[in-house]
């Protein structure tokens, strides 16, 4: 056994035998990207399955061989050979429907060299006569091959019978967390909008309310650096690295703890303009995992390239979906060792970067150097800091105080002669801050004195990183006859 508690198996095999279909079809979910031509996956992509009788990990990897000729194949190779290491089993995959194939035996070759127990799978035997054509690979010495069709889920069960006798019994502790827990790709939980708690409450959730895990999405558009900087937290080569664009094709989960904090990193395939991006390619594919994996976040980490000069009109939109989906938000500027220093240049780089951003001015600028480390980790506690002031909720006395002040400092125009008056406010929501503020005309209250309020909010508190969202409401009629009848 691994030294996890849990057993490991990866998937191994030659290019395009259907490793990450079976992957998909193991795991119950199509995590990995999966396209009908060689070289998609490249790193490796772990899922914790608990589906069956006994829980392990799973891990797709890239060709061992066959994939000489395409572009990182050493990098590939040797990333499918440290998950082989990790690994308490191998499902060895063949192509079934093609039968043998002469890289077979050389994938045979290198997971015997690992001396890890392995499990053999004929893949793309949907019919009977693959089935058939399945036998030749008894050719290469194996004692048993099972015959399974990934994409249509048959065989499944046989391989779970023939991994549970290989990993023998899973010692579980008792106090193992659920699976929810575990899955590194569970879904974001759903935002209910509710009134404020009691202030009693309130004041306890701010002061100790710190989350224990936070989901970080690390975002940016291709080869700014992000697999680089990932590795360079985790303290080790988990992504591919290279100045070619659009090395990561699939979001890469990874666990880092941190002062008593669990960080859970996706890197992500960079995202270009959508028109240079075409229908039904790996690309496309590619950056429907980002959006989905910046969905599930609880923190945006966007990254420029400083040597690039200032940010683009594509860095924008890319910040604009943060934005827009209300995550908590941190830019950090990448490769700043490259950028000839001179006095003021970090506050002049930082202006021009929330000139652009003007909309998520709100988000704290950390410089750093990949490639080196200078200020890598310091972006963890950024993101521990925002991550906190996301989940803040003032107690509704504080919201009134706030309010109440702003509007006596700066009343709203009159509206036919007659003053838009502040009813009451709440905070009605977090992740990001919400506040509903009910008046007697909401429909006055343009966006110019919308971000007044807001800049009164943040001078109570800043609410570092977050967004601040302010619901203009009328009150019911309902709500006055009950107001009239107390």
């Amino acid at each position: 056994m691994a030294s996890s508690s849990l057993p490991t198996v990866c998937i191994v095999g030659r290019t395009n035998v259907g490793k990450s279909t079976l992957f998909n079809a193991i795991a119950g979910r199509r995590k990995a990207v999966v396209k009908d031509q060689p070289g998609v996956t490249r790193d490796r992509c772990y899922e914790l399955v608990t589906r069956f009788d006994f829980p392990f990990t799973l891990i797709d990897t890239g060709a061992l061989v066959g994939e000489e000729d395409i572009d990182l194949h050493d990098s590939v190779r040797q990333q499918t050979e440290l998950a082989m290491k990790q690994s308490d089993v191998v499902i060895v995959v063949f192509d079934g429907l093609h039968g043998l194939h002469p890289l077979d035996s050389e994938v045979l070759d290198l997971v015997r060299q690992m001396g890890r127990p392995a499990i053999f799978v004929a893949n793309k035997c949907e019919k009977p006569s693959a089935a058939m054509t399945a036998t030749e690979l008894y050719g290469l010495g194996v004692e048993e091959i099972i015959p399974v069709s990934a994409a249509h889920r048959r065989g499944i069960r046989d391989i779970m019978a023939r991994l549970k006798e290989a990993v023998g019994p899973v010692p579980l502790d008792e106090e193992m967390p659920d699976a929810d827990t575990f899955a590194p790709e569970a879904e974001a939980k759903a935002e209910a909008e509710a009134e404020a708690p009691p202030e009693e409450q309130a004041a306890e959730l701010q002061d100790s309310g710190r989350a224990e895990r936070i989901n970080i999405a690390i975002i940016g558009k291709p080869n700014v650096g992000k697999s680089t900087f990932v590795n360079k937290l985790l303290g080790e080569e988990r992504m591919i690295c290279s100045p070619i664009a659009g090395t990561t094709r699939d979001s890469i989960k990874s666990e880092l703890s941190r002062d008593g904090r669990v960080f859970e990193i996706v890197d992500t395939a960079g995202l270009r303009k959508k028109a240079g991006v075409q229908d039904n390619t790996i690309e496309r594919f590619s950056n429907i995992r980002t959006l989905r994996s910046l969905a599930q976040s609880d923190v945006a980490v966007f990254l420029l390239d400083a040597a690039e000069g200032i940010p683009t009109e594509q860095d924008a939109k890319i910040v604009g979906l943060a934005h827009e989906k209300g995550k908590s938000l941190v830019i950090v500027v990448n490769k700043w060792d490259l950028v000839e220093k001179e006095p003021r240049t970090a506050e002049a780089y930082r202006a021009a970067v929330q000139s652009v951003f003007k909309f998520a001015a709100y988000a704290p600028v950390v410089f750093v150097s990949a490639l080196t480390g200078q200020r890598c980790l310091t972006v963890l506690d950024t993101v521990a800091e925002v991550a906190d002031a996301a989940r803040i909720r003032l107690p509704t006395a504080e919201v009134n105080r706030v309010f109440n002040d702003a509007f006596q400092s700066k009343p709203p125009p009159v509206y036919r002669g007659n003053p838009v008056k502040l009813l009451y406010a709440t905070q009605v929501a977090t992740k990001p801050p919400t506040f509903a503020v009910f008046v007697n005309y909401p429909e006055r209250l343009r966006f110019s004195y919308e971000r007044y309020l807001k800049n009164a909010v943040r001078r109570s508190l800043p609410f570092v990183g977050n967004d601040i969202r302010i619901l203009f409401r009328r009150r019911s009629r309902l709500t006055n006859e009950r107001r009239r009848v107390a």
